[in-house]
C-alpha cells in the first residue's frame, strides 16, 4: 500500500486519513485514538485481526471496522497476493467520545467490530472522503460538520448500552449483496439494469430495489453511479489516461457526461481535480 498522507485534522480529536493501494499485509499497532475503518472502494477479501478476534471479511463497500483506542488491528490476505483496497480512516480521541457520551449519560466504552454494516457511519463516511477533493474554507467546514455527525453516530450505534448495529446487511442477504455489488464492479464499463442485478440476487424487480436500498442506503441507480465517479476518481489520480478514456472505462457518455457528475461530486472538473493532486 502507498506510504497514507498526514492526517487531516477537523478539530481538536478528530482526523482524516484516506488510505488506497493494493495491500498484502498492514499492522497496526495499538494506538492513544480510536480508529474507524470505512471501505469507501471497491469490494476486497481480507482476513482482520481485531484484538484477539480473526475474522474473515468479504470487504463489501461501506463495511466498517471499529478499533478501540489501545487495541491491535492487523490485515492481511488470505493467499498473500495483493488487493487493492480504498479506505478511510478516521481517527478519534477518547475525550471527544467522553464528551458526547457525557451528554448521552451513557459509560464511555467503545464496542470493537470488523466487516459491519454500519447504516450511519458508512455513509457518513463517503461524504467525508467525497469531500477531501473539496480544498474550500466551506468544504472543510462541512468535513468538520458531517465528521463530527459521524462520531454522534458511533456514539450511540458502537458503544456500550447502545442497541446492537446488525453484522449483516438488512434485506439482501450478505451473498446476495456480495454477488451484486461484485457484478456492479467488474462492469462499470456497461450499461447495468435493475432487471441484470435483481437476477444476480435471485428477487423480483419490484422487491430489488427496496432490498438493496436498505442494505446500502442508496437506490441501485444511485450506487451505481456512485461507483462509476469513484472509479472515475481513481482513474484520474492514479493514471494519465485522457479525461475521455476514463468516462469510457467507468460507463459515462462522453467527457462531458463525466464533468457534470464530476463537478457535483466534487465540485470540480476532472482536468482540476488530477492537477490538484500532482
Amino acid at each position: 500500500m502507498t506510504q497514507p498522507p498526514e492526517p487531516l485534522v477537523l478539530r481538536p480529536g478528530l482526523a482524516l486519513r484516506p488510505v488506497a493501494g493494493p495491500l498484502a499485509e498492514s499492522v497496526l499497532p495499538p494506538a492513544a485514538e480510536h480508529r474507524v475503518l470505512v471501505n469507501v472502494g471497491r469490494p476486497y477479501r481480507l482476513v482482520e485481526v481485531l484484538g484477539d478476534a480473526e475474522v474473515h471479511t468479504p470487504g463489501l463497500p461501506g463495511d466498517v471496522a471499529v478499533v478501540p483506542a489501545g487495541t491491535p488491528f492487523a490485515v492481511r490476505t488470505a493467499d498473500g497476493t495483493p488487493q487493492e483496497v480504498t479506505s478511510l480512516v478516521v481517527g478519534i480521541s477518547p475525550g471527544l467520545v467522553d464528551e458526547l457520551l457525557a451528554g448521552a449519560g451513557r459509560p464511555a466504552e467503545l464496542r470493537p467490530v470488523v466487516g459491519a454494516r454500519s447504516p450511519a457511519v458508512a455513509p457518513l463516511a463517503a461524504l467525508l472522503h467525497t469531500g477531501l477533493a473539496d480544498r474550500t474554507e466551506l468544504g472543510r467546514l462541512a468535513l468538520e460538520s458531517i465528521g463530527t455527525a459521524l462520531v454522534a453516530a458511533l456514539v450511540r450505534d458502537h458503544t456500550a448500552g447502545a442497541p446492537r448495529v446488525p453484522t449483516g446487511p438488512a434485506g439482501l442477504s450478505r451473498p446476495q449483496l456480495a454477488r451484486v455489488v461484485r457484478h456492479v464492479e467488474d462492469r462499470l464499463d456497461q450499461p447495468l439494469t435493475v432487471a441484470e442485478l435483481a437476477a444476480l440476487a435471485h428477487v423480483s424487480e419490484f422487491h430489488f430495489s427496496r432490498l438493496f436500498r436498505a442494505a446500502t442506503g442508496a437506490s441501485p441507480h444511485r450506487y451505481v453511479l456512485g461507483r462509476r465517479v469513484a472509479r472515475a476518481r481513481e482513474l484520474l489520480l492514479g493514471t494519465d489516461l485522457p479525461v475521455a478514456a476514463v468516462a469510457a472505462r467507468c460507463g459515462f457518455a462522453d467527457a462531458g457526461h463525466l464533468t457534470r457528475h464530476t463537478r457535483r461530486a466534487f465540485g470540480t472538473t476532472p482536468a482540476a481535480l488530477r492537477a490538484a493532486s500532482r
